[in-house]
């Protein structure tokens, strides 16, 4: 009888030289390219990545091992209590830290539209001030790593973290969310807005 045997998948590893030889450390569970002009500092549990668009940091949890080698970061997973969520965990710090790699080479822009009568925008400083129909302006601070262009119905935001650039527009955009009949309210780029039919006045 004769056996066919299945070839094994052999899992990437770093490899250590030693007066004993050469020892293996660890498995490379991810690998992320380090683009040009990219700046790696490691120090614990926190990255910080430094490019033409600025500084962003990203905070790696426990059970993340992470090492820079040969142009690469590698990240290496190790928590038998988690071991079900490993795939879930890689792929999500793999997913962030090549967002910040993106963020501080080419930075990130977000337009938010002013639809409505009177509807404008004014910044003075560091605050954004909106005029949106109601008795009273809506002042809003601007953090330090957003920057702000006003146009004619129109700002645009621009940061070198997408995240919390999501964050601040959504933030934004909450204190005149589009309504539902005529669309009135502050917009995101290709937005689209289910409109409902307005009451109908009896005869």
């Amino acid at each position: 009888m004769i056996k066919i045997l299945k070839k094994k998948k052999i899992k990437q590893s770093v490899f250590l030289k030693s007066s004993l030889g050469i020892l293996n450390i660890f498995n490379i569970h991810k690998k992320i390219k380090i683009p040009k002009n990219i700046n790696l500092i490691l120090k614990k549990n926190n990255l910080k990545i430094k490019g033409p668009f600025g500084i962003v940091d990203i905070n790696i949890m426990k059970s993340i091992y992470l090492f820079i080698k040969n142009k690469n970061i590698l990240l290496n997973f190790n928590n038998n209590y988690l071991k079900q969520k490993k795939k879930s965990f890689l792929n999500l710090y793999n997913s962030l830290i090549k967002l910040k790699i993106k963020g501080v080479l080419q930075g990130f822009k977000l337009n938010l539209f002013l639809k409505g009568l009177g509807f404008k925008a004014f910044i003075e400083k560091n605050i954004l001030i909106l005029k949106l129909g109601y008795s009273h302006n809506i002042n809003i601070v601007i953090p330090e790593n957003i920057k702000i262009i006003n146009q004619t119905n129109k700002i645009i935001f621009s940061s070198n973290d997408w995240v919390f650039l999501t964050k601040y527009v959504h933030h934004v955009k909450s204190f005149k969310k589009p309504e539902p009949y005529k669309s009135k309210g502050l917009l995101l780029k290709n937005e689209v807005i289910i409109q409902k039919e307005g009451k109908k006045s009896k005869k």
